[in-house]
């Protein structure tokens, strides 16, 4: 979902901290927000932390090597900045703008898991209004390496290491969680994948 204000865009996503947060150089800009926010105290938060703009022309080092999201390699440009680190991702490269002699792997490796949630968000809720079901209470990230995800209540907690997999993955194993939640049998389960996604076997999940 989009916002306008005064000329200026903004993306409002969804994340799992107590906290907003505005990302970006130049509009349309990215506000990170707690779910229970609305959008008056959203645009009333921007008019009164309005995002600082940061020239194109601004230098900028690449890191060695690429840093890879659900599978995908990205470009990392490396800027310098004397206000709090943020990061962008774009369509094949990802900035970065950060104080000198910060770790920036560091840096990406806290992003990429906020990057890992806001999908996840987006599958569970995609999956909530397909299959009807909106029991689930509550979706976290833990770095548990042993299964894709654990059932807790009526709360799904997924693997970090699922930010290694390419989306399609990621997508059926948010189905998969669906699947155990319902307390599907197996077989009714792959009659699910089978209506929904055909080609889930070849995704190599299991």
């Amino acid at each position: 979902m989009q916002i306008e204000i005064d000329h200026n865009f903004y993306e409002i996503v969804s994340w799992n901290k107590d906290y907003i947060q505005i990302q970006g150089t130049y509009s349309p800009y990215r506000i990170y927000a707690p779910p229970y926010y609305d959008i008056a105290s959203l645009k009333q938060y921007i008019k009164l932390n309005p995002p600082v703009h940061q020239e194109e022309d601004q230098s900028y080092s690449y890191l060695e090597n690429p840093y890879y999201l659900f599978k995908t390699p990205y470009l990392v440009k490396v800027f310098s900045t004397v206000s709090p680190a943020t990061i962008e991702l774009k369509s094949s490269s990802i900035r970065v703008y950060q104080r000198k002699n910060v770790n920036t792997l560091k840096l990406l490796k806290a992003w990429s898991m906020d990057l890992l949630y806001n999908e996840l968000i987006k599958m569970v809720s995609y999956w909530e209004e397909q299959l009807d079901n909106y029991a689930i209470t509550a979706v976290r990230l833990s770095k548990r390496s042993n299964s894709n995800y654990k059932i807790e209540g009526n709360e799904i907690c997924f693997s970090s290491r699922l930010i290694d997999l390419d989306k399609e993955q990621l997508n059926l194993i948010v189905l998969a969680a669906f699947c155990k939640f319902s307390k599907k049998t197996k077989k009714e389960s792959e009659a699910i994948y089978n209506l929904y996604i055909p080609n889930w076997r070849e995704f190599n999940v299991y």
